[in-house]
């Protein structure tokens, strides 16, 4: 099997830019709507399944997300759950001050996920 490299996707109006390193920084922020959202998520849930980090860090900057890329989103998060060489996974979720929706959505996230601790950072 190959080495894992680092992924990058370059973002567009409607989908985003994503910056996964291989030493556990992982990065995704833009617009999440793209017309076929597994055209975005399947490589990303095949990267996440490959990753060997101790720690990881997933900054989140969406400033718009859909919900089919809502679900996609946290089924990546669910797929770096049960990565088992993964033994600390922190999210960094920005939000706008005044987009109680985006951050509602973070704590759902969180609710449901047991291994992920997250850090919610607001942007005025």
């Amino acid at each position: 099997m190959e080495t894992l490299g680092n992924l990058k996707i370059e973002g567009t109006k409607s989908s985003p830019t994503v910056s996964f390193h291989t030493d556990g920084n992982l990065k995704i922020e833009g617009r999440a709507m793209p017309d076929n959202v597994m055209y975005i998520f399947d490589p990303l849930f095949a990267w996440v399944e490959r990753l060997n980090a101790k720690k990881v860090v997933f900054d989140i900057n969406l400033e718009y997300l859909n919900t089919s890329c809502s679900m996609q989103l946290f089924a990546l998060l669910r797929k770096l759950e049960e990565n088992n060489s993964i033994e600390e996974l922190t999210v960094k979720w920005h939000y706008e001050e005044d987009d109680e929706d985006h951050y509602d959505t973070g704590l759902f996230y969180e609710e449901k996920l047991s291994r992920t601790k997250f850090i919610y950072l607001a942007a005025a």
